[in-house]
């Protein structure tokens, strides 16, 4: 397969609302057909100071595995949703890691096909120590990508595998438009 001509790398916290406003934004652009072969790359960033991004980010990695990427971005559009304040701080302080997960059964029943085996994906098994669940190694290679190009922060762009620091989570479409018009 050829490379498209403009790739733009977005890399975004599932728990973070600015993440969610460039997402949304993106999404619009990304139907707009604003310029040919543009193609976005959306990466998993789960940010250490909100405990439950990382749950947030493995629970998207199993719909994608077990479901598919239509699955994955139905879900995606659910968290950068008014959905997304549920899972914030606040909301879940008091909650375990699959107490987490079944309200993400729950929000996601329109795609999660089948909540027993996203649980079985996602479920630690006793005597397994450390090693974590069935999206653990996934996880890691989604954070390995992002700290081997110094990304610490979300939302942060690349364009064709350059950092676009001046891209702003507040920029409208149009703003895009000029942007990607300009590469």
């Amino acid at each position: 397969t050829t490379l498209p001509s403009l790739e733009v790398g977005i890399f975004l916290d599932f728990n973070c609302p600015f993440s969610r406003k460039i997402f949304n934004t993106v999404m619009q652009v990304a139907g707009a057909n604003i310029v040919d072969d543009l193609q976005f790359v959306f990466h998993l960033v789960p940010q250490p100071w909100h405990p439950q991004s990382s749950i947030l980010h493995e629970f998207g990695l199993a719909v994608k595995e077990l479901f598919g990427g239509e699955a994955f971005f139905k879900y995606a559009s659910l968290i950068f949703s008014d959905a997304q304040t549920s899972v914030f701080d606040d909301q879940v302080f008091e909650k375990s890691r699959k107490q987490i997960y079944e309200i993400l059964c729950k929000l996601g029943k329109d795609f999660v096909e089948d909540e027993a085996k996203i649980m079985d994906f996602l479920t630690i098994k006793p005597g397994s120590g450390n090693s974590g669940n069935s999206a653990t190694n996934l996880l890691k290679l989604c954070v390995k990508y992002h700290r081997v190009r110094s990304v610490h922060v979300t939302p942060t762009v690349f364009i064709n595998g350059v950092e676009a620091p001046d891209v702003s989570s507040g920029w409208t479409v149009d703003q895009w438009t000029e942007k990607l018009k300009s590469v």
